[in-house]
């Protein structure tokens, strides 16, 4: 049996070449592995909806799904990255009843990751998949003091947790320091 490895949302890149496309950044959970998987729109729109702590008046379909599969008694799992053919990420979804009863369902790669944001549930890529098409990557130093917002880029600042922005920026309104108050609230939108 294949050793599965839980991966984290890193976050999203617009893709220049193809317009409306979207590489979607993901890590090995707790460790320096990353790679990317391409996305289209509305996938990208609901992961950086749930990235950002937002929702919308009403529900777009991944939250849709979501929601269905609660009300009818099952709930996501977790997704698991289990092939790689040509360059194309295959993705299953675990779902399970809360009668017991448990299925998996082929998806989407962008679907699947959209809708385990949605559920709040774990993704997993098999560790040989992993080996294939992830990269190494040195640990960024995220800013944490007033001093390193001033000098940091707003992509870095976006990768901080709410809980350190808003810390920041009541520390910032309170120096009067009103530059980097809206530097920090424009991280948080």
């Amino acid at each position: 049996m294949s050793t599965e490895i839980r991966l984290e949302v890193v976050g999203l890149m617009a893709n220049q070449p193809i317009q409306g496309t979207y590489g979607l950044v993901l890590q090995e959970a707790g460790g320096n592995r990353r790679f990317s998987v391409l996305i289209g729109e509305s996938e990208a729109q609901s992961i950086t909806l749930k990235l950002r702590h937002k929702r919308l008046p009403r529900p777009l379909t991944h939250e849709l799904v979501n929601n269905m599969l609660l009300t009818l008694g099952y709930e996501l799992e977790k997704v698991l990255l289990y092939a790689l053919v040509n360059d194309i990420f295959y993705a299953e979804l675990h779902i399970k009843g809360y009668d017991g009863s448990a299925c998996t369902v082929d998806a989407r790669t962008s679907d699947a990751v959209a809708l385990a944001m949605q559920a709040e549930c774990p993704i997993y890529i098999k560790a040989e998949i992993l080996d294939l098409v992830a990269t190494e990557v040195s640990p960024r130093k995220l800013p944490e003091t007033l001093d390193e917002v001033e000098d940091a880029a707003p992509d870095e600042l976006k990768l901080l947790d709410r809980h350190a922005l808003e810390r920041l920026l009541q520390q910032a309104v309170e120096e009067e320091r009103y530059e980097l108050a809206a530097k920090l609230k424009k991280a948080m939108e």
